[in-house]
């Protein structure tokens, strides 16, 4: 492990988020109202967790059925880089456990006698620490002989927080300007088509084609980016571009919901769905028929478990860009050539809500095939991939020190089969790898690169306009 990641054994109490100042999650509150009281901290949470855990079925059945056999151990990424066994499923399970202890008749008659309030404080300390020190990323429960979800638990958990005043910063302020705005980022609709303007141009001079764009106007197909491609991700979008003109799609972008990505998804289920139902409201205004999502992992896993669902009720379908691409790839109407893509070794790691909660595992390898010479599995890979180790709302400079530690797993594991460049078609794995290869690369001496899988689709396209290749 990379010496910067290093953590004193069994400890990484330490490591925690900013917490959001109360005036940041009254906002929140105002848009979608906390059921809870948000009284006196930490009586509150304490009641909270009683009440999750007595009406959530999937919390009470996690709970329940847990035997502590440690499967969970050697899968969970989090505990095998901190070495810390409450940063992991069955120690975060513990300290819920501990907390319905704190919160029994027995448990409270004694804080009465014996005025231990501080033993309440300490308790939601640890739940807080450890439970925002979870990626959510559900490797756990692909090894659980039981199928147990322990990343739901840590949603519900947080949930539980949040509504009783305590939400990881970063956390709370990508809602509340998503919520506000309509992308994670608070790009305002000037800055969105001056950067498809910027991409239009480039697109021009590297393609010689003037590509069609669409801008909250009426059309076929809506696409919904995450709003990072919008800023950090431009070879992602001059992909999307190229490829929409190439397919003779007609499509449009929509400054009103430029966002994918769904944060709503890492504190529970009252801000994923005031995210998401917004795309459907959107779509509805703009009356198309298809609205088709970019590259995001969690955004995807909510788009298809929560959006998909409620556009269908609207008489309008949702997919991937990726089964898009496929469709186009299959009916010959776009042209490839892998040797655009050079002759580096990629390796493709699947991004966490892709392989163990989107369904989309298959299709991506099935585009990469076709836009690069040389692609590699990774040793971990499909339903057994690492977590970038910025998912679940860590990826915050604060939490650094964890987000080292985490990427070491992938970043190895890329290394072992002497790839030169990892594709990661999601928004938080480009982010969390835009800010940890550097440091990465440092320690191990190499110079690995990444990419999302967009980016390569838009170098292999050639233009209907160009003459075919030479035999």
């Amino acid at each position: 492990m990379a010496e910067a990641t290093q953590f004193p054994y069994g400890d990484t109490s330490s490591v925690k988020p900013f917490w959001a100042k109360p005036e940041l999650l009254a906002k929140l509150k105002d848009k979608v109202p906390a059921p809870r009281s948000t009284g006196n901290l930490p009586c509150d949470v304490l009641a909270g967790i009683r009440v999750e855990a007595a009406l959530n079925r999937n919390v009470k059945l996690t709970l329940d059925a847990c035997v502590r056999c440690g499967a969970c151990l050697n899968a969970c990424p989090t505990y095998l880089t901190t070495g810390d066994i409450h940063n992991s499923p069955v120690g975060r399970a513990d300290l819920v456990r501990r907390a319905l202890r704190a919160d029994s008749f027995w448990g409270r008659l004694f804080r009465t006698r014996n005025g231990v309030q501080a033993q309440d404080e300490a308790t939601v300390q640890r739940l807080s620490t450890y439970y925002y020190q979870c990626l959510e990323c559900r490797r756990c429960g692909e090894i659980c002989p039981f199928g147990l979800d322990q990343a739901d638990v840590t949603r519900s958990v947080r949930s539980v927080l949040m509504d009783c005043g305590i939400a990881s910063r970063y956390v709370a302020t990508v809602i509340e300007t998503s919520e506000r705005t309509g992308n994670n980022l608070g790009l305002p609709p000037p800055a969105i088509k001056n950067t498809i303007e910027f991409c239009r141009d480039e697109i021009r001079e590297e393609k010689g084609v003037d590509v069609r764009v669409k801008v909250d106007e009426p059309a076929y197909a809506m696409l919904v980016p995450p709003s990072a491609d919008f800023f950090l991700n431009l070879e992602t979008l001059k992909g999307y571009m190229l490829f929409f003109h190439e397919a003779g799609i007609d499509y449009t972008f929509t400054t009103e919901h430029a966002e994918l990505g769904n944060f709503g998804l890492f504190v529970g289920e009252k801000h994923m769905a005031a995210v998401g139902d917004h795309i459907v409201q959107v779509a509805k205004k703009l009356g198309v028929e298809l609205v088709i999502a970019g590259e995001c992992g969690h955004g995807w896993r909510a788009f298809k478990q929560y959006v998909v669902p409620r556009l269908r009720a609207e008489g309008i379908e949702g997919v991937h860009v990726f089964h898009a691409v496929i469709d186009a790839i299959r009916r010959r109407t776009v042209r490839l050539d892998p040797a655009q893509n050079g002759d580096a070794r990629y390796v493709y790691q699947d991004p966490c809500n892709y392989a163990r909660a989107g369904d989309l595992v298959d299709e991506p390898r099935f585009i990469l095939e076709r836009v690069v010479r040389d692609h590699r599995e990774s040793p971990h890979s499909r339903e057994a991939t690492w977590c970038c180790g910025g998912g679940g709302g860590l990826l915050t400079d604060e939490l650094m020190p964890l987000r080292l530690a985490y990427a070491q797993l992938w970043f190895d594991d890329a290394r072992s089969v002497g790839g030169e460049q990892v594709v990661r078609p999601c928004a938080i794995c480009k982010a969390q790898l835009n800010a940890t290869l550097p440091k990465l690369n440092k320690v191990g001496k190499t110079q690995l690169r990444y990419s999302g899988l967009m980016d390569l689709v838009y170098k292999a396209l050639v233009p209907s306009s160009a003459p075919p290749a030479k035999a």
